[in-house]
């Protein structure tokens, strides 16, 4: 039998309980058994390191010593990518529930020549603006101006240099993504289902995450003009492509169009803060 390859698996957390247990739980129940678990924690004080010790995770702590309201996952991630062992790196959250055989097919697809994976997220929860977030995701499987790969070669990760600190708000991905394209990497794609465990999301939750987005959208914008207009830009074509869901369920529609508004203005006032506290440094 061929020895398979480790495959290292990176979760960021802080006070992340209520999902993790179902999280790693569903990380230990792959088909795919020669994985490593490392968690880079953010000091929590909740029942967090418990369940991480309950499932033989790998723990480190680590503070990037940022500003408050900023992004810290893409420091955390890149930090557990330097303690992994694996010759492949997923970074995952702690909200994440893979289907059983999703690491068994992103590492048979990488066997096959691929440096990087890029898969379906599916939101999972309840409420109105959770099922509104579900419409959404699925309208962007397939579409490459949202979906970025988070499953890699270790050493591909370390010859693009992984991700940009700087950018964070879904910037990081998208930028990783073309610095792969950039080098000629070879990046491809599985239909094998991550759940995102969202619970009962509020749409004041939406609107805050958006404002701290905002807040590292001119230098993702600076840096990818031309795709961020694509990232960025209100229609995008998954909406065209998927226009049966939207008839097929007009209220989750209905409050999608509200949701998607509410984050528009939150990121909107995150670039409007950003260039005023830029001015006040300056």
């Amino acid at each position: 039998m061929i020895k398979k390859s480790l495959v290292s698996i990176i979760i960021p957390t802080k006070n992340t309980g209520t999902f993790l247990d179902a999280c790693l739980k569903s990380m230990r129940d792959q088909t795919y058994k020669n994985i490593e678990i490392i968690i880079v924690d953010g000091n929590s004080t909740d029942n967090t390191l418990p369940i991480a010790k309950k499932y033989h995770a790998k723990v480190f702590q680590y503070d990037p010593k940022i500003a408050k309201g900023k992004m810290d996952a893409p420091y955390r991630r890149n930090y557990g990518v330097k303690k992994a062992k694996g010759k492949y790196v997923w970074y995952a959250d702690a909200d994440f529930k893979p289907a059983k055989k999703f690491i068994e097919n992103a590492v048979s697809l990488c066997e096959k020549g691929f440096d990087a994976i890029i898969y379906p997220f599916d939101t999972v929860g309840t409420g109105m603006w959770t099922m509104a977030k579900q419409l959404e995701r699925r309208c962007y499987f397939g579409d490459d101006t949202v979906e970025s790969p988070r499953f890699f070669r270790k050493s591909t990760w370390i010859a693009v240099g992984g991700l940009d600190e700087s950018l964070g708000g879904g910037g990081d991905d998208w930028d990783l993504y073309q610095k792969l394209l950039d080098k000629g990497y070879k990046v491809g794609r599985i239909k094998t289902v991550v759940q995102h465990l969202e619970g009962n999301i509020k749409i004041e939750k939406l609107f805050k995450k958006a404002f701290m987005y905002g807040q590292d959208a001119l230098k993702y914008i600076k840096k990818r003009p031309a795709k961020a207009v694509q990232s960025y830009f209100p229609i995008r074509p998954g909406y065209i492509k998927n226009w049966k869901l939207f008839l097929q369920r007009p209220k989750d529609t209905v409050a999608l169009i509200i949701v998607r508004i509410v984050e528009y203005l939150g990121g909107a006032l995150g670039i409007i803060y950003s260039l005023i506290k830029r001015v006040q440094n300056n």
